[in-house]
């Protein structure tokens, strides 16, 4: 151990969630370091459409600027497609915010911009290789510096936010995380959107597809792939993206998508599902993807990274005497016990609603719900958007979604076995609900109805 520095906070990783932190509590007064592998620009098909109350989020925390001069295009609600027809579902127009597209690699790098311009902020290039324990506290992390030689930093709180490959996790976190299927990534140039400035959900087929605009012009497309293996590169996979894929693509947007296709740039990342069960060690948070996975069908990933950093940031903030690790460890417990208020609505409708898609009844029901308009389409939207945090109103809106899908079957004149139908659709939303509610602290009445819905809906 050639060298030692102490500071306030030490934060393993600069994505989105670590950058953000760093820029958080450096600008409001603490010492910062962080320890990122690579400050090169990142290359992902994720993390590219940051919802109206991430910009909320970003706001509260004076990082706004962030989204400047990186060629971000606003969102400003989603174009709905099943079966050759669409409508469209604007976000909440009183609230006065837009969500925002664009290449994750610039965003990180405007965050990461912002961090290293604070003067108290320190960043280094280097891999962490472990965490520093002393008496059964975190107390800093050991890292390699370009000489080879290991370096150790001390600091009075540690967090590791590490992304969704953490290297770090397994220690610190009870859950284990699960694979729910892979996203393939294109960028269609020169895209003609049948809605401008929205994003669109591509309901038909077996698997859904998501465009939304990412520069001026570029459009990302997201084809999703279930099961645990993903997709082999070749001639099988084009033809199938060309011949399967290609027909449910919106006719205005078809030649960019296959010139995109035949370019063969594409590239393919796992999906996964990770409930936030932090195992509590003093001097340590697990912050981001390092603690908390959710689908990226509905975009919430970065607006739930910017919720916790907020709320820690605050519940950090807050500690009056840092040399007590007793203050700083009930901070840190705070952050993970109010954690739910601020993402559990994100995390349930992005598991839920990939549930939705995967089931052709219960995907025909929600679009046939959401194109009523009104507060069954304004009221969703608001929850995913995240300017409500409302996880009774998502709740309510989802078993709606089952009983109002479950009420066309009866209603229905060809359909056979109506009443085997509907009693299955309502089964499959309450299967698909339940876990995901039960991983988000529900109220005890709750859990009761849970267990109520699980001996009616086998």
């Amino acid at each position: 151990m050639v060298q030692s520095h102490s500071y306030d906070v030490c934060i393993v990783g600069a994505g989105v969630a670590g950058s953000a932190m760093a820029a958080y509590l450096g600008k409001n007064g603490k010492k910062v370091v962080v320890i990122e592998k690579s400050l090169t620009e990142i290359d992902r098909i994720l993390g590219e459409l940051l919802q109206p109350g991430g910009v909320q989020m970003l706001r509260k925390m004076g990082l706004e600027s962030t989204l400047e001069n990186i060629d971000a295009q606003p969102v400003v609600g989603y174009g709905m497609f099943l079966d050759g027809q669409s409508f469209q579902i604007g976000y909440a127009a009183e609230k006065g915010l837009t969500g925002f597209g664009f290449r994750n690699g610039k965003f990180v790098q405007s965050l990461r911009a912002y961090m290293q311009n604070l003067p108290n902020v320190t960043v280094i290039e280097a891999p962490a290789q472990s965490l520093i324990e002393e008496n059964g506290i975190v107390t800093g992390v050991n890292y390699t510096d370009s000489n080879d030689a290991t370096q150790e930093i001390k600091a009075k709180v540690t967090i590791v936010s590490d992304g969704a490959l953490s290297a770090f996790r397994k220690d610190y976190t009870l859950s284990e995380k699960k694979i729910t299927g892979y996203f393939l990534g294109l960028v269609l140039e020169h895209c003609n959107l049948p809605y401008p400035n929205h994003g669109h959900v591509i309901m038909s087929g077996t698997s859904p597809v998501l465009l939304y605009p990412i520069t001026s012009t570029g459009t990302r497309a997201l084809i999703d792939f279930q099961g645990d293996q993903a997709p082999r590169m070749g001639e099988e996979l084009k033809q199938h993206l060309l011949n399967k894929i290609g027909p449910i693509i919106p006719e205005s947007a078809k030649p960019s998508y296959i010139n995109a296709v035949n370019a063969g740039k594409y590239k393919v990342f796992p999906n996964h599902r990770l409930p936030a069960t932090p195992i509590l060690k003093k001097g340590l948070v697990l912050l981001g993807d390092s603690l908390n996975m959710r689908h990226p069908l509905t975009g919430g990933g970065m607006t739930a990274a910017f919720s916790d950093c907020y709320n820690l940031g605050n519940c950090l903030l807050e500690v009056k005497d840092w040399w007590n690790t007793k203050e700083i460890e009930l901070a840190s417990k705070k952050f993970y016990d109010t954690k739910t208020k601020q993402t559990g609505s994100i995390n349930i409708l992005a598991d839920a609603l990939y549930g939705v898609m995967t089931s052709q009844d219960l995907k025909e029901a929600c679009y046939s719900y959401l194109m009523q308009g009104g507060l069954k389409a304004s009221e969703p939207v608001s929850i995913l958007s995240a300017l409500s945090r409302d996880k009774e109103m998502l709740q309510r809106h989802f078993f709606s979604v089952a009983f109002h899908g479950a009420g066309n079957i009866l209603r229905s004149k060809t359909r056979k076995g109506k009443l085997k139908g509907s009693y299955k659709m309502i089964a499959d939303a309450v299967k698909i609900i339940s876990p995901l509610l039960l991983a988000e602290k529900p109220s005890v009445g709750m859990k009761g109805l849970l267990k109520m819905g699980k001996l009616l809906f086998k």
